[in-house]
């Protein structure tokens, strides 16, 4: 698993995992993260999300930083055919 940490030395990871049984549930729960990540940013807060959703490649290479080239040369060298965790579409 490859994940973003801040170039700090005190960060904080919020995680909130909800379950749901009914579609409504599940927009109820969206727009409640749309709500805490658009205050996260109205307010400032760098944040990195890891919430469901479809980010385009230019939006994953943004997420990763200066990190970007790193996880890429490690997709390469450990995954070359490309056929691990497809769903994210960060690699087309």
């Amino acid at each position: 698993m490859s994940t973003v940490t801040p170039d700090e030395d005190v960060f904080y990871i919020v995680a909130l995992l909800h379950s749901a049984n009914w579609l409504d549930e599940v927009k109820t729960f969206q727009a409640q993260n749309y709500e805490i990540l658009q205050f996260c940013n109205d307010t400032g807060i760098k944040i990195k999300e890891y919430t469901t959703g479809n980010k385009t490649h230019q939006e994953w290479i943004e997420h990763f930083g200066p990190k970007w080239k790193l996880f890429e040369d490690r997709k390469a060298k450990f995954d070359p055919k490309r056929i691990l965790a497809p769903g994210q579409g960060i690699f087309q």
